[in-house]
């Protein structure tokens, strides 16, 4: 079997069943019932992470809610998060404050073969357009440029090597957040054809060998946001780049992914 067929077969079985999707959507709108003290300010609810990127395995995968609230909205950023979080402790949430995002633990997991969560995130529109934001960052209390849009669209054209890629990831037991590692398709493949899985993952693998001890990476949304990638995690990427290059050399691909 030729690599993009062979990887094509592998993403078909890491494809999200209807089932699935349909529970995801039935989380998300109780949820969103659930915030309904907050429909006074008129916020826009987004699917963000993976669901909104379509780029879900069905190996590993969580749910991303983003809440925008209007530019016109007078209350501070902080205020606008503890109304997102006071709507959802009065219906008994139990939740994780993280970097820029409520991390929801919920009481009967649905899908329990995975670690599965919902993260719910804050900002508010830098205009009626409701394009770009700033997130409210709960740790640090400070604000952040982004956009949901920009982000969904600068993946767009590598979707199935990010799906690859996080398969990649689960199979040799990295530590790389799902972020900087979809930059680095990004970047690996800019200007490049992608109609074939095995000769993009090829590229993706030989860039990451090759440069990702001196990687920088930049959030596509917010040029003073740099992705960070601890060393630790860099080393033991460029061994596992280095292992899976060396098994291209035998077209030994069920050694790459699995």
């Amino acid at each position: 079997m030729k690599p993009h067929s062979y990887l094509v077969s592998l993403l078909e079985k890491q494809r999200m069943k209807d089932c699935d999707l349909d529970r995801l959507k039935s989380i998300r709108d109780q949820i969103r019932s659930h915030l309904k003290p907050i429909n006074q300010y008129n916020p826009r609810f987004y699917n963000g992470g993976s669901y909104g990127k379509k780029t879900m395995i069905r190996e590993a995968f969580d749910l991303d809610l983003v809440i925008y609230f209007p530019h016109t909205d007078s209350r501070s950023l902080k205020e606008m998060y503890c109304s997102v979080y006071e709507s959802l402790a009065s219906r008994g949430y139990k939740m994780t404050p993280r970097q820029i995002a409520l991390t929801l633990q919920l009481p009967n997991n649905p899908f329990p073969n995975q670690n599965f969560h919902v993260d719910v995130v804050t900002g508010k529109a830098l205009d009626e357009k409701f394009d770009s934001a700033y997130l409210y960052e709960i740790l640090t209390e400070k604000r952040r440029r982004a956009s949901l849009k920009m982000h969904i669209d600068n993946v767009r054209e590598v979707r199935e090597v990010i799906k690859l890629m996080k398969l990649w990831i689960l199979r040799h037991s990295l530590d790389w957040k799902t972020f900087p590692m979809e930059q680095t398709v990004v970047r690996a493949l800019k200007n490049k054809n992608t109609a074939d899985l095995g000769q993009c993952m090829e590229k993706v693998l030989l860039y990451i060998k090759s440069s990702v001890n001196q990687l920088r990476l930049i959030d596509p949304a917010n040029s003073n946001n740099p992705i960070e990638i601890p060393e630790k995690t860099r080393r033991a990427i460029e061994q596992a780049a280095n292992r899976s290059f060396d098994a291209l050399q035998t077209d030994d691909w069920k050694s790459i992914v699995w």
